[in-house]
C-alpha cells in the first residue's frame, strides 16, 4: 500500500464545482491490477470519472487510464482536461508557452492535444479525436421517447432525425428535442435506459436542442449512459463532439469552408454548466478531424492510500 497524489478537476468550466468534476491520480503502478485501480475509482465516488496517470512510453508523452464506477472506460474528454490541469505542479511534462503540443496514449490509441499555457497555467487543453462513424440502423422512436420521459412529438417536432454516431470508442444515439424547457424537465428511464443501450450496445443517448441559455452557443445539451455507470454526465466531451458531427453532417449548422466550429452548454439540469468548443474539421464535405476543448479549475489537492 501507498499513498497516491490526488486532485478534483472540476472541467469544462472556469468556475469551482460547475462542470464536470473528474479525479486526477498520480503515482499509482503502471502495472497495477485493473480491478484494485477500479476499486480506488469507486471509492472516489466521482460522477463521471478518474483517470490515472503514468509515465511516459517511446511513443506517447503520458499513458492514461479512465475509470468510471462501473469499471474502465476507453476514452474520457473530460477526464482528459483534468489529467493536464491536475499536472500544473508536477513533473511529468514540460509546459511551454504559449502552446504545448502533447501525445497521449489511451486505450482508443493515441491523441495529440494541444495546451494553451500563460504563466506556467494551462488555460485551455484541446484534444483531437478520430474521424467520426455515422451509422446507419433503425430506431424505434416511442422507444427512445420512453427511455427519456418525453412524448415521441417532442422529438418529431424539432424537426430533425434521430441519428447514431461512433467515435472515441463510444456509439451513441444522437436525439433532438424541440425546446430547451423539454430538454431540462425529461425525467430519462435509467434502469429501462442501462438495458436498451446493452442490448444494442450503445454507450449512451445524447438529448439536445437548439434553443439555449446563452444566445452565442450553438445546442443545449444532456448527456446518459447508464449502461458504463453514469446515469447523466454534467459535460461530456466525446459526446458534444459526437453532437456537433452530427449537427454538421445533417446540415444543421453552416459547413465553414475547412473547420466548423460548434460550442455546446451542458450540465444545466445538473445544476453544473459547463461549456465544450467543438470544431469539425473538413474537405470537401468529409469529416477529416474533430476536436473538443475546454476550460477547467483544480477544487481539491490531496493523498489517496491505495491497496
Amino acid at each position: 500500500m501507498k499513498w497516491l497524489k490526488t486532485k478534483r478537476v472540476s472541467t469544462f468550466t472556469r468556475k469551482p464545482y460547475e462542470g464536470n468534476p473528474s479525479w486526477v491520480v498520480i503515482g499509482a503502478d503502471r502495472n497495477e491490477d485493473p480491478a484494485a485501480l477500479a476499486r480506488l475509482a469507486r471509492e472516489l465516488n466521482s460522477l463521471t470519472g478518474t483517470v490515472f496517470l503514468f509515465p511516459s512510453e517511446n511513443d506517447a508523452d503520458l499513458y492514461l487510464r479512465f475509470f468510471s464506477s462501473s469499471g474502465e472506460m476507453s476514452f474520457s474528454s473530460e477526464c482528459t482536461l483534468a489529467a493536464y490541469l491536475g499536472l500544473e505542479d508536477e513533473e511529468l511534462i514540460t509546459f511551454t508557452e504559449p502552446t504545448t503540443l502533447v501525445r497521449q496514449k489511451t486505450k482508443t490509441g493515441i491523441q495529440h492535444l494541444e495546451l494553451r499555457v500563460k504563466d506556467k497555467k494551462v488555460n485551455r487543453i484541446t484534444a483531437s479525436l478520430p474521424v467520426p462513424q455515422f451509422i446507419s440502423t433503425p430506431v424505434d422512436m416511442k422507444r427512445i421517447a420512453h427511455l427519456l420521459g418525453v412524448a415521441p412529438i417532442d422529438i418529431l417536432g424539432s424537426n430533425y432525425s434521430v441519428g447514431v454516431v461512433a467515435l472515441s470508442g463510444c456509439t451513441d444515439i444522437i436525439v433532438p428535442l424541440s425546446s430547451c424547457d423539454l430538454l431540462i424537465d425529461a425525467t430519462p428511464d435509467f434502469h429501462q435506459m442501462k438495458i436498451y443501450c446493452e442490448t444494442y450496445q450503445l454507450t449512451g443517448i445524447v438529448a439536445f436542442c437548439l434553443e439555449t441559455k446563452d444566445p452565442t452557443n450553438t445546442a443545449h445539451m444532456r448527456y446518459f449512459a447508464p449502461a458504463i455507470g453514469i446515469n447523466e454526465d454534467p459535460v461530456a466531451g466525446a459526446a458534444c463532439a459526437a453532437l456537433g458531427s452530427y449537427m454538421l453532417q445533417n446540415r444543421i449548422v453552416p459547413r465553414g469552408e475547412v473547420l466548423t466550429r460548434i460550442i455546446v452548454e451542458h450540465g444545466h439540469a445538473m445544476k453544473r454548466p459547463g461549456t465544450a468548443y467543438v470544431h469539425v474539421h473538413t474537405h470537401k464535405n468529409n469529416i477529416l478531424k474533430v476536436t473538443v476543448g475546454g476550460q477547467g479549475v483544480v477544487t481539491f489537492t490531496g493523498t489517496v492510500l491505495s491497496t
